[in-house]
């Protein structure tokens, strides 16, 4: 016989197993009267089945019942995968050493003997919750941690993957023109060859400064390294960081814009990590974007944030691409964006500083058509 009261999905839920009803009622009684949900069984078969059939937090169980007796009960429990993590509280008139020694035996958590106080009964179960409690979160925390080792383990192998090809590539160009410079007997007429050299080599530790460096913020990312907070002038901010921008924006025949809004608007940033935001959107712009383009920088404030906008008219990105736009590594697999060298860890490295000062970023793109990224922060107010 079974029967069920008080059930909610939020409380903790109780399978009390009694052969006596007027014992059963009155057990279900208190607990419900302490906010927990209830499932009622009088005999062994109907507290398995209902054991099995939904998760419990806790069973107070009789050992005297009409058909197998509680310790089988237990012993089945305990040996079913399922139902075996569920502790058991044995609730019996046997008190002898010997019936509360075989209890704990075979799995059960506590013993309480009849006739029992209401109040140990609650305190009893109370405290049983509660490490129940504590263990799911253990196991919780455990499986993020076990998660979170294998994210890091497939981004250990994925630097490796990257240094050994992206880094060999500079290297090697180092390297041979290097090797060239030593060897040969130049002239005057070879000054051309010489700049030339002296370029590819420039070119190349550049590529290879850049790479560090975005591996190494990841790495902070990942270390969860503190941030240092000062108050500061967005809009100057935004100029300081689009200063050295500029000349490469000319260079490549794009017109760069900043945007101010009317009024001043202070944020609270970590202005070495922040600026790594700005400098990984607007260098992407630049790069993404052909000549004759136009870049707009922009933020906008509202009532408790400010959206920062940096818009294109580069390529564009293609829409099954945008889902995975912020994971590492990843790059946009068309043509026209795997000319364009990268580590595909630029926008990883923007969404990681910006959950970290408590905001976001958003992107929205169509191919050919190019792209706003959105960085929305949180406001401090004006005194």
């Amino acid at each position: 016989m079974m029967s069920s009261a008080g059930e909610d999905n939020n409380k903790d839920l109780i399978l009390a197993v009694d052969d006596t009803p007027a014992n059963l009622h009155l057990l279900t009684g208190i607990l419900l009267a302490s906010g927990y949900g209830v499932r009622m069984a009088e005999d062994g078969t109907s507290a398995l089945a209902q054991a099995r059939s939904m998760p419990f937090d806790l069973i107070l169980l009789d050992i005297q019942l009409p058909d197998i007796d509680g310790f089988e009960v237990c012993r089945q429990l305990k040996a079913d995968p399922q139902t075996r993590d569920t502790p058991v509280i044995f609730i019996s008139a046997f008190s002898d050493t010997e019936n509360v020694l075989r209890g704990f035996d075979l799995g059960g958590v506590d013993y309480i003997t009849k006739p029992f106080q209401l109040k140990e009964v609650l305190a009893r179960v109370a405290n049983h919750l509660t490490i129940v409690r504590q263990r799911k979160q253990i196991v919780a925390l455990r499986e993020q941690d076990r998660q979170r080792y294998e994210m890091l383990d497939q981004m250990k192998n994925r630097f490796i993957q990257m240094a050994t090809h992206d880094l060999r590539n500079p290297l090697n160009i180092i390297l041979g023109y290097a090797v060239m410079l030593e060897t040969a007997e130049c002239t005057e007429n070879d000054l051309e060859f010489v700049h030339e050299a002296a370029g590819e080599i420039q070119k190349s530790t550049e590529k290879m400064r850049g790479l560090v460096a975005d591996m190494l913020d990841l790495a902070r990312m990942e270390a969860r390294a503190n941030l240092q907070l000062t108050s500061v002038d967005l809009i100057q901010f935004l100029a300081r960081c689009l200063k050295g921008f500029y000349p490469i924006a000319n260079q490549k025949q794009l017109e760069l814009i900043l945007c101010p809004p009317a009024e001043d608007v202070i944020v609270l940033i970590d202005e070495g990590r922040f600026e790594r935001v700005i400098d990984n959107l607007v260098s992407n712009a630049i790069k993404y974007t052909p000549a004759g383009g136009l870049i707009e920088v922009n933020a906008f404030p509202n009532q408790d944030h400010v959206e920062i906008k940096v818009k294109d008219t580069g390529l564009g990105i293609p829409e099954e691409d945008l889902p995975r736009l912020f994971e590492a590594f990843f790059r946009v697999n068309t043509p026209e964006h795997q000319k364009i060298e990268g580590t595909g860890l630029g926008l990883s490295i923007v969404k990681a500083i910006a959950e970290q000062h408590g905001g976001k970023v958003l992107v929205e793109s169509e191919s050919g058509m190019g792209s706003t990224f959105t960085v929305i922060l949180p406001l401090i107010p004006l005194a």
